[in-house]
């Protein structure tokens, strides 16, 4: 006996279950998924989380969290979500004068700047499973980081159409080439935009941004840059060429034919050639950008620092992108034992031309008195305010 073997045979009778396996445990139930219905809510508060306040007319979020407790064990935190032991957000009612909530605790704040500019955004929120323990009042603040500035760029132009692919061919006969793709269309031309800009303070900030662009209010953060935008639009990109159609398969014929040793044998054989596949249709051009178009801003001559946070744009829009190229057919095969030809493949058809781009509009930044146009807004301080 090997020195292995006798090794093992010592060690075996002193380790329990030595080379074997468990045996399977007996069948356990199902842990059973607790409901957040079964529990009870010893506290909850709701917020906006990292949500500095609601911006007017941009889509927000509700926040709870809780303490629940099962029957039978120790109280846990819980927040709205989708799983069956945190709080349904379809749970909670949010009505107030200038926001709305959904079933998914969507916040859908009033688009308004000037309603909310003094009163913020007032809201009733009640925990429909316990409305008489859990009905809030809330006062949301406003906050403007969502306005970065005003746009009227011009818009895409269309796409060309796509061209039709070649038919395949009949038995011996040719694939039919592909179309080629239709142009872009250009794009849009820039529209134009006349803004002041000025600084004014509100009841929740000392310090902020305030502008008529194309007679729209709107109030931003002081200390992040304020675009105006008239951008051409891109031209529409081209369409793509067809696929050339396959060609038909060689044409064949059975002919009889000695064997050999007396008899006949049928062979299959070649009656006309293999038709060719049809070309590939080009791909069509991009069109031409759209030209920039016309930006005027005037800021408040008090206030220098402005014309350091203002920034246009007035770019001429990209050529749209040529359309792809179709590819060629292929050459009808052949199954012939005599005179087999192929076909030949069709040529892929060529890249189309991207378009040119369009050309930059203008842009004109001055300092001027525009205050007057700011000074009769309820809740606007111009000039900011003091701490």
């Amino acid at each position: 006996m090997s020195r292995a073997l006798v090794l093992s045979s010592l060690l075996c009778p002193l380790v329990a279950g030595c080379f074997t396996y468990s045996p399977p445990p007996g069948e356990r139930a199902a842990p059973k998924l607790r409901n957040i219905s079964e529990a009870r809510i010893l506290d909850m508060k709701v917020h906006l989380f990292k949500q500095d306040g609601l911006c007017p007319g941009k889509e927000g979020k509700l926040y709870a969290n809780a303490n629940v407790q099962w029957p039978g064990h120790q109280p846990v935190p819980r927040s709205i979500g989708n799983d069956v032991d945190s709080l349904p957000p379809n749970g909670f009612d949010v009505k107030g004068p200038l926001v709305r909530g959904d079933a998914n605790a969507h916040l859908f704040p009033s688009a308004d700047v000037l309603a909310s500019v003094e009163s913020g955004f007032e809201a009733t929120i009640v925990y429909t499973p316990d409305p008489q323990r859990f009905t809030f009042h809330e006062n949301f603040p406003p906050e403007y980081s969502c306005y970065t500035g005003w746009y009227a760029d011009g818009a895409q132009g269309s796409s060309g159409s796509s061209g039709f692919s070649g038919n395949s061919g009949n038995v011996g006969q040719h694939g039919s080439h592909g179309e080629s793709g239709g142009t872009g269309g250009r794009g849009n031309n820039g529209g134009r935009v006349t803004a002041y800009v000025t600084i004014v303070g509100t009841k929740f900030y000392p310090r902020l941004l305030a502008v008529f662009a194309n007679d729209n209010f709107f109030l931003a953060p002081a200390d992040q840059p304020l675009e105006f935008g008239a951008a051409g639009g891109q031209g529409g990109n081209g369409g793509g060429g067809g696929n050339g159609g396959n060609g038909g398969d060689q044409p064949t014929k059975d002919v009889k034919r000695p064997d050999g040793s007396g008899g006949e044998k049928t062979v299959r054989v070649a009656n006309g050639s293999a038709g060719n596949g049809g070309d590939g249709g080009n791909g069509g051009s991009g069109g031409y950008g759209g030209n920039g178009g016309t930006v005027d801003v005037t800021y408040d001559s008090r206030f220098p620092e402005l014309a350091q946070l203002i920034k246009t744009d007035v770019r001429g829009g990209a050529g749209g992108y040529g359309g792809s190229a179709g590819y060629g057919g292929r050459g009808g095969g052949t199954n012939a034992e005599e005179g087999a030809q192929q076909g030949q493949d069709g040529s892929d058809g060529a890249q189309g031309q991207d378009g040119g781009g369009g050309s930059s509009g203008r842009a004109t930044v001055r300092s001027g008195n525009v205050g007057g146009k700011f000074e009769r807004l309820r809740g606007i301080t111009v000039g900011g305010r003091k701490e």
